[in-house]
């Protein structure tokens, strides 16, 4: 073999495997990128726990804001299905009623432990003459960004809406972390997603509560609980390469995710008795 084409096989070689080095190179990183898990993916799951679009619909059947809170945390109802701690029981909603005026809004929130709570959702309501706008969002820390449920309604139509817009002092649940009425006890147990999801398409049939990406109240009242996120929920807002642990890859189907052992709230080590929302067992 003469040198000339001892040197073209040389060069022949190296860029064979210069390309595949890097072909291994783009590989893993794509591996590695698809390895990620979607930022959303446990947020979604733990929201799935609250139809929004149902809880909407409930609002109409309470008479004032305790009687909605009896509501929202009805076994009977069985409207909350939140577990946002991974203990097989559902956490405790609080009501808390903000606003003035024509514009109204109830703040629903669980605690974590003393101290530390997390806003679920907010439900605000517009009074125009003789009707009302409704509008429920979810907060962006479980639901993501633009999760809007709304609808409308004649004032004689709905027990709340006379009481709601009454003279008298605003509602804020009596109850908290470790705190909870005889009715809840310790929680009821978490229904299988997949129960809970076909239960709640059977009650939204032929209901008037419309879902969008976008806000339909051009200006609202600010909730006092705006800004109550569980350190959980923050940082898997904005994941480290730990956090994204908690998530699974977004190639997966949902049923064969696993269920992150600690939940948003959950210690190493959870205590046999139910006390609050996130920390013990409190979804």
């Amino acid at each position: 073999m003469n040198p000339i084409t001892k040197i073209g096989i040389g060069i022949f070689v190296f860029f064979v495997g210069v390309s595949m080095v890097s072909q291994c190179s783009q590989k893993q990183s794509v591996q590695r990128y698809q390895a990620q898990p979607s930022t959303d993916i446990i947020l979604k799951e733990y929201a799935k726990g609250l139809d929004l679009g149902v809880v909407t619909d409930l609002a109409k059947k309470a008479k004032d804001a305790a009687d909605f809170e009896r509501l929202l945390n009805s076994p009977v109802e069985a409207v909350n299905n939140l577990d946002l701690n991974d203990d097989g029981k559902v956490d405790y909603i609080k009501v808390t009623e903000y606003g003035s005026g024509d514009q109204r809004g109830f703040s629903l929130t669980t605690d974590l432990s003393p101290g530390q709570t997390q806003e679920v959702a907010t439900i605000e309501f517009q009074r125009d003459q003789d009707n009302a706008a409704v509008q429920t969002t979810g907060n962006p820390s479980l639901y993501g960004a633009g999760n809007y449920y709304h609808s409308s309604f004649g004032l004689t139509d709905a027990l709340l809406l006379g009481w709601l817009f009454s003279n008298r002092p605003s509602y804020a649940s009596p109850y908290g972390y470790g705190n909870y009425p005889p009715s809840y006890g310790g929680g009821w147990n978490k229904q299988a997603p997949d129960s809970y999801s076909g239960a709640m398409r059977s009650r939204s049939a032929g209901s008037t509560v419309k879902s969008s990406s976008q806000p339909v109240f051009s200006n609202s009242a600010v909730s006092p609980n705006a800004t109550k996120t569980a350190a959980k929920a923050r940082a898997i807002s904005s994941p480290s390469v730990s956090q994204r642990s908690f998530s699974s890859s977004p190639s997966r189907p949902s049923s064969s995710r696993p269920t992150p052992s600690g939940g948003f709230g959950r210690s190493s080590s959870s205590g046999s008795s139910r006390s609050g929302g996130f920390s013990r067992g409190g979804k």
